[in-house]
This record gives structure tokens, sequence and C-alpha cells, in this order.
């Protein structure tokens, strides 16, 4: 087994430790994370009702991952127009920090007529190139957008970028009915069936593979053809934390200061990750391993501040 892998997971089961003990998607108590959740147009009745019980159970993980409602926005019926969603998403990249931390919902239907994808909104709808270039301008640092629409697989390519997981409730453009998957991603953010790894924490890759597992089963219980696939691009899906399954824990003056402590270690590790195709094999393991080392030994303090055994 290569080395790199088993040291990797044993960093990844280190760090999701960690997050479960801060919940932010990145180890720096200092950094906030911002939820951004929105209903888009449901056309009929039966279609708003699902929108909006989707987007307020995802709203009520978030608050109860957050703590409080101060970094959660959510946007729907005729609040959830293009204007409005503009705006949000500009005074966004405003107040949100390059440490900070964004997690994207996007709920409803989608549209792709051959050469342009549209989110469907009360009103105009707002392409997918506004919303790229919006999106981009947030500078949190690690974000995870999921677009839970149809023909969503329409902007796997042309929305991912640094630091971004992009989730999309379709393969690709084609994929034009009706979604399922937002109703299983927000069954994901309180569910003790996708905690796979029982610490308390849903990760991203956690409530995608649920997700992606339910949507899949309902199509294969009707005996219905699959209408849609949905993917996942991006790094750190298996260590970014987009719900809490009980309510956020305070951390104390000690905690903080060994949170800065790993955020400062994982910041190397990244750095020395980046720079294994000029080190020497030994070399590089040898510091890996060294900085792995002492990430566990920090964690060890965090857990027993905690009590944790």
């Amino acid at each position: 087994m290569d080395v790199e892998i088993v040291l990797g997971t044993f960093m990844r089961a280190a760090l999701t430790c960690f997050f479960v003990t801060t919940f932010c998607l990145t180890s720096s108590a200092k950094a906030e994370l911002y939820y951004l959740i929105v209903a888009g147009l449901g056309g009929e009745p039966r279609y708003e009702e699902r929108f909006e019980l989707q987007v307020e159970s995802m709203a009520q993980a978030a608050r109860r991952s957050n703590g409080d409602d101060s970094r959660i926005s959510l946007l729907k019926g005729d609040s959830a127009n293009r204007d409005a969603l503009i705006l949000e998403l500009q005074r966004l990249s405003e107040v949100v920090m390059s440490t900070d931390q964004l997690a994207v919902f996007l709920v409803g239907h989608g549209t792709h007529d051959g050469e342009q994808y549209k989110f469907n909104l009360p009103g105009p709808d707002i392409d997918g190139e506004t919303l790229s270039s919006l999106l981009k301008d947030i500078p949190a640092s690690r974000q995870v957008v999921v677009n839970a629409t149809s023909a969503s697989g329409a902007v796997l390519d042309s929305w991912l970028t640094e630091g971004r997981t992009l989730i999309t409730a379709t393969k690709s453009a084609g994929e034009r009915n009706a979604t399922r998957f937002g109703t299983y991603w927000s069954a994901a953010l309180s569910s003790n069936e996708a905690d796979i790894n029982k610490n308390g924490a849903i990760t991203v890759q956690e409530a995608f593979d649920f997700a992606a597992s339910k949507v899949a089963d309902s199509y294969e219980s009707e005996g219905l053809l699959a209408t849609e696939h949905p993917a996942l691009v991006g790094e750190m899906s298996a260590t970014l934390n987009v719900s809490l399954l009980e309510e956020r824990i305070a951390t104390t003056a000690e905690l903080e200061v060994l949170m800065d402590q790993l955020n400062a270690l994982e910041g190397e590790i990244g750095a020395l990750r980046q720079s294994r195709e000029n080190m020497d094999s030994v070399v590089y393991f040898d510091e890996l391993q060294g900085l792995l080392l002492e990430l566990a030994l920090v964690q060890r303090e965090i857990d027993e501040i905690r009590g944790i055994d």
C-alpha cells in the first residue's frame, strides 16, 4: 500500500476529529462559517411546497450547527428573486473574509438551452455565468456549493475553482427532469445514518454519498430509469463538515490556542504536499510523518480538555 495513502488516511481521521470539535470547514478558531440557502421557483404548488420544506430543513441544520442565524441567509418564495440573490451574494463578498468558509445550497429547477444554464427564480432567472462570477467574488478560502437543480451538471466545469467542493444533482445539462437530490441532501444533514463514522458531524462526502445512494434507491424501488446522476468534484470533501447532529459546543481560550496550532500544522502539511514532486521521497515522507505526529499530539490535548477518551 502507498505510504502516502496510509499517512493521508491518518491525517484525515485526525482532522475530522478536530473539525467536529470546532465545527468549521477549516481548523482556524477565528474562521466563521456562512450559509446561503436558496429555494428557486417551483412553478406549481407541489414543487413550491417541496422546495420550501427542503430549504427549511437545511436552514434548521445550519442553525443547529452555527448556533444562531447571524451567518445564515435563507431566500425563499418571492424574496428569492434575481435582484435579492445578487444583493445577498454581493453582501457576502463584503463581509466574508478569506479565513472564513461558505456553504451554498441551491434548490429548485434549472434549465439549459444548449449554451447557457439558468437557475429558475420568481421573475427573471439568473444565469450560471453570473452566479459563477458572484460566487468567485466571495473570498472564503474553503467553500462547498451544492446545486440541486435539474440540468445542474452544466456548471460542473465552469463553477469549479480552487478551494471549492462542487456538487450537482445531475452529471450533465441533458438531465433536465425535476430532481430528487435536494430532498435527500436536506435529509442527510440531520441523519444519523449519513454519519458513517458516528462522530456527530456530517461531512460533505458523507452527505453526498447518503443523498446519491438514496436517489438511486428511489428510482430502483419504483422500477424507473434514473433521470439524474449526482456528481461531486473538488477536494476536501472528506474533511469539510456541513452539519453537526448536536448543538455547536463553545470553545475555551485554551482550545482556541490549540486550534490555531492545528491550523498552522494543516497549512504546513498542505504546503509540503504541494512540494512533493520536487522533493526526495524519503525526505518528503519523513517530514510528513513528523507533521502528522505533531498534529496527533495537539489533537490529544484537545481531546483531554474536552474529556474525550
